[in-house]
């Protein structure tokens, strides 16, 4: 892959600039395993567990190569799992990256608290799921787990920790998806709702119907975000190496040298360089798309963020037209 530098500016042959941001950023699952069992989780209970070593290692490759070959610096790391605090030296592992002036953010379920041998808070963001209150959270995930997410984030947010609320929407906590916030600011006394940050998350069991999915998606503050698209390089715990958190499609192994993985990276988003409805089209098309709600790319455009299953539809172009209808 040719690499020019012009006007004190990254061009990379065939490549957008966001594509080569989104290098930046990586995310990574050092296990599948975890402490609860919730009904609504879809994702595989493996035995795969990659070691802070194997982490650290793979990591430095992979900084060292962006930073020589694109300019670019690893600037975030999201860690999630299973639950990563299941890991007896996982809080070593966030110090070690915190050290190497890297932003980590961690997705845990609030149940194991370890957040005082983590060193830097202010550069470690904690996100915490919830399922809904107290009744609906614990019926998921077991009895008193919603008290002790409660009494974590309390922790959090005492010891400096920036902390964000993924509000997992299903068919019980639907009904409550405007009184959850301010339910939630009253269980932690905080003076306004809009003091959380709370992300919603439909949930891949499928619980909630079109309608409701949609209404989630186009009217709260959702992940994926809005425009769609959701492009980043995830390390597995089985070693793959993936285009998305949540997708199957391996662009390689943590063994394999950085520029393998990465270049198949950017092949996957070419298709999308070619759709009228993908912001990584080029902007005549996209003024000539009436569409209000485009896409930013998908690295495994089959599998969409699980919205094929969800919506019933047959293609991303038929998911985000479907959007736009509604």
């Amino acid at each position: 892959m040719k690499i020019n530098s012009l006007n004190n500016s990254l061009k990379i042959e065939n490549c957008k600039l966001d594509i080569a941001s989104s290098l930046e950023n990586i995310y990574i699952s050092p296990l599948e395993r975890c402490n609860l069992a919730c009904k609504y989780c879809y994702t595989s209970k493996t035995n795969n567990i990659l070691s802070n070593q194997q982490i650290l290692g793979f990591l430095d490759n992979y900084s060292r190569f962006i930073h020589k070959s694109y300019f670019l610096n690893l600037k975030s790391v999201v860690l999630c799992g299973g639950e990563v605090f299941t890991l007896p030296d996982f809080p070593q592992l966030v110090n070690n990256l915190i050290d190497k002036d890297i932003f980590v953010t961690i997705i845990t379920n609030g149940t194991i608290d370890c957040l005082k041998e983590i060193k830097n808070p202010n550069n470690c963001q904690i996100l915490v799921s919830l399922d809904g209150p107290k009744e609906i959270h614990d019926e998921n995930r077991g009895l008193g787990n919603f008290d002790k997410s409660i009494k974590y984030i309390k922790h959090a947010q005492e010891l400096g920790f920036p902390v964000g609320i993924m509000f997992l929407v299903t068919k019980e906590s639907y009904p409550l998806k405007d009184s959850f916030p301010t339910c939630l600011s009253k269980v932690l006394k905080l003076q306004r709702s809009n003091a959380l940050n709370i992300t919603y998350l439909t949930d891949r069991k499928m619980s909630l119907t079109n309608d409701q999915c949609l209404d989630i998606k186009l009217h709260y503050p959702t992940f994926p975000a809005k425009n769609f698209g959701c492009f980043q390089l995830s390390l597995q715990s089985n070693g793959n190496i993936t285009g998305c958190c949540e997708s199957n499609k391996s662009l390689g192994k943590i063994t394999d040298k950085p520029q393998i993985y990465i270049s198949k990276f950017i092949d996957s988003l070419f298709k999308c360089s070619n759709c009228e409805i993908s912001t990584l089209n080029n902007s005549l098309k996209i003024e000539n798309c009436k569409l209000k709600i485009k896409c930013g790319g998908c690295s495994d455009s089959s599998y969409f963020c699980g919205y094929f299953q969800e919506l019933h539809q047959n293609s991303c172009q038929d998911i985000i037209k479907l959007f736009n209808k509604t």
